[in-house]
């Protein structure tokens, strides 16, 4: 890989088919397919690459079991294509990179006969759903082997449990390697850079950013025929730059995680409650010898600190161990 010096030095110079503003999972994915389609690219990103949102994750390779929920419940055939595409998009991750993601097992305890019932169905449905790309079956779990299998589960009014499968990741480092190999294909890299303007050709095209050297505090410009904004939920901004009559369309919010010992739960199985008082979801996933909690969905802005507030681990229905925001 080149040094960062030489690489800002080949960007100043070259001419790109594709610029992608924002260095975390998603503008990693697009650079490096623009690269393989045989596209000239550059990846830039104004801090460091899947330093943010992209590697605050709750982890989860996922189809999304909760949208399923909603597609049934409101009669929404869009949730239902999404998770129907992101169960089939969830096998060629853990293909991919095995060596970063495999298969996670979930459980869902269950209260009720109902309950148990309906998420037996329910999970059989995703099942259906991935279809050649399932990872494996769910099935009913008995309340002896729920117990079993996560011995700190409440006991009383407990009727069984539903396990299925999905997958687990390390999401930083899948971002990094997706980084990593876009280099090894030719493509060119750049950190620590942030977008300041735009510049249009005679036709009014966009065809030049200027960015500041965020090290350096130098300006300089990089030259494309398309800038994809890959910026998340600074992706406003970059639209308000390129064309400032257009309207903001983001509405921002941030979820939080929590991080206890896992002896919380007493097991190397992963939790999925499937519905609190205020109506969430909450995920209980094992992660690196800790158990990650969460998540939260707050409205927020961009200026607000990503900190876990009291009543943000309310919501999480835990109020004990280190918070870390997402």
């Amino acid at each position: 890989m080149k040094s960062r010096g030489n690489a800002c030095q080949t960007i100043r110079r070259g001419t790109f088919d594709v610029c992608i503003i924002g260095g975390g999972a998603t503008g990693t994915g697009c650079a490096l397919d623009a690269q393989l389609r045989g596209l000239s690219t550059v990846l830039l990103d104004a801090g460091d690459f899947v330093s943010h949102t992209s590697s605050a994750s709750t982890k989860l390779v996922h189809g999304g079991v909760r949208y399923l929920q909603q597609a049934v419940a409101d009669f929404d055939y869009g949730q239902y294509a999404m998770v129907k595409k992101a169960l089939h998009e969830r096998i060629h991750m853990l293909r991919c990179a095995p060596f970063l993601a495999h298969p996670l097992e979930l459980l869902v305890p269950c209260f009720s006969r109902w309950d148990l019932l309906y998420y037996t169905i329910g999970m059989k449905a995703y099942d259906w759903i991935a279809g050649s790309a399932s990872l494996f079956p769910s099935r009913m779990l008995s309340k002896a082997e729920a117990l079993r299998r996560i011995p700190r589960l409440r006991s009383e009014k407990l009727v069984g449990a539903v396990s299925y499968a999905d997958g687990q990741f390390d999401d930083a480092r899948f971002g990094l390697t997706l980084a990593q190999t876009f280099t090894q294909q030719g493509g060119e890299v750049i950190n620590y850079v942030k977008a300041v303007g735009f510049g249009k050709d005679v036709n009014g095209k966009l065809a030049v950013l200027e960015v500041e050297d965020q090290l350096t505090r130098e300006h300089f410009e990089i030259h494309a025929k398309v800038f994809v904004n890959c910026t998340g939920p600074f992706a406003d901004h970059i639209r308000l730059m390129a064309n400032p009559a257009v309207p903001e369309r983001l509405r921002l919010s941030k979820g939080v995680h929590l991080l206890l010992p896992l002896d919380a739960i007493q097991s190397e199985s992963a939790l999925l409650v499937p519905k609190t008082e205020d109506g969430r979801v909450i995920f209980a996933i094992p992660w690196l010898g800790r158990l990650l909690v969460g998540t939260t969905d707050d409205e927020a802005k961009l200026t607000d600190d990503m900190v876990v507030t009291p009543e943000a681990e309310a919501a999480t229905g835990t109020r004990q161990g280190n918070g870390r925001g997402e």
